[in-house]
């Protein structure tokens, strides 16, 4: 066991016994899920897969009268291939007033919908093409300023803005090879407008720079300059659509893509419909296509089974994979 694991199990252990003090708080929970999955995988031959996608567990909540609140998720998914523990949270969030706060810390990108929209509430197995591959990680480590207004009815928009020194997993997708990460910086910005039913519509705007040098020792500059439109409507007849558009550069190479799920479930059904289509263009000749058709059937208050198909037309190469997937949550 890694030191990186002792220290993550260590400082989960230290906040689950916090529980037992009430002089700490007696509003923190502890929470999770996991998800068992089966892929079969055809491309140019067939691959089974059966896996631990994602062990969750988090501890989260108040921890004095000022309204400071932690979060700490780690995720232990890996483990059953000799992997590592994977820290996914660790935030502290303070009130500034009674519309602005600020969180710091290691946590999701504040960036549209799909970027930090929760895998145990998304339907398809995976997010979408164009968010994977502009916002692999979907992490970063800086401070984060949130505007909220007490007064919905007169509908101002929330405003988030992010400074981030730290991109979890795009250093590592830009800088491969001999190449060596040496510092990166983001600035992150989104207004939203709150629709019924928690739905909400908005633009963010990300532009990211990182430094390094190659393999032999020259200088590399890449800037990454994406904004998004997006929404999520929640409807009260058993629809609901998300839809994103993502349009800018990475590893200063012109891209743009998108995607639009919609979901449906029959009145006094437990079983939800959806549907996906996605697209994603890096500058090559040909595009990234994908459709993905799947129903989730709720099995309890806290637990679902989903089955799922896609096709996948990856720049020229089809294919198509079929996956059965259970999610508990506890």
């Amino acid at each position: 066991m890694s030191k990186w694991m002792v220290g993550c199990v260590l400082m989960l252990a230290g906040l689950c016994s916090a529980l037992a003090m009430p002089a700490v708080s007696a509003d923190l929970k502890i929470s999770g899920y996991t998800q068992a999955r089966f892929l079969d995988t055809e491309t140019e031959g067939s691959d089974y897969d059966f896996d631990l996608r994602r062990v969750r567990l988090k501890v989260a909540g108040p921890v004095n009268e000022d309204g400071t609140e932690i979060k700490l998720q780690i995720d232990l998914g890996k483990l059953d291939d000799d992997g590592d523990v994977v820290l996914k949270d660790a935030t502290i969030t303070h009130p500034l007033g009674d519309e602005w706060k600020v969180r710091v810390g290691f946590s999701d990108m504040m960036f549209g919908e799909d970027v930090g929209y929760s895998s145990s509430k998304r339907l398809p197995f995976e997010r979408a093409q164009v968010t994977r591959s502009l916002f692999p990680g979907e992490k970063d480590t800086g401070i984060y300023f949130f505007y909220k207004p007490t007064d919905e009815t007169k509908h101002t928009p929330h405003i988030t803005l992010g400074y981030s020194n730290d991109l979890q997993g795009m250093d590592e997708k830009l800088f491969t090879g001999g190449d060596v990460h040496d510092d990166s910086e983001a600035l992150v910005a989104s207004v939203k407008w709150p629709l019924r039913n928690k739905g909400a519509a908005g633009l963010s705007y990300m532009r990211a720079s990182r430094d390094g040098f190659d393999a032999n020792g020259d200088p590399l500059d890449y800037d990454d300059d994406v904004w998004a439109a997006h929404v999520r409507y929640n409807g009260s007849r058993g629809f609901n659509f998300q839809g994103e558009y993502f349009d800018g550069s990475r590893k200063e190479v012109d891209v743009n893509g998108c995607y639009g799920t919609v979901e449906y479930t029959p009145k006094d059904s437990k079983t939800t419909w959806f549907y996906r289509y996605d697209i994603y263009d890096d500058g090559d000749a040909a595009d990234y296509k994908r459709h993905t058709l799947g129903a989730a059937q709720t099995l309890g208050k806290r637990s679902r089974l989903t089955l799922q198909y896609e096709d996948i037309d990856d720049e020229g190469t089809t294919g198509s994979t079929l996956g059965l997937q259970w999610q508990v949550k506890y």
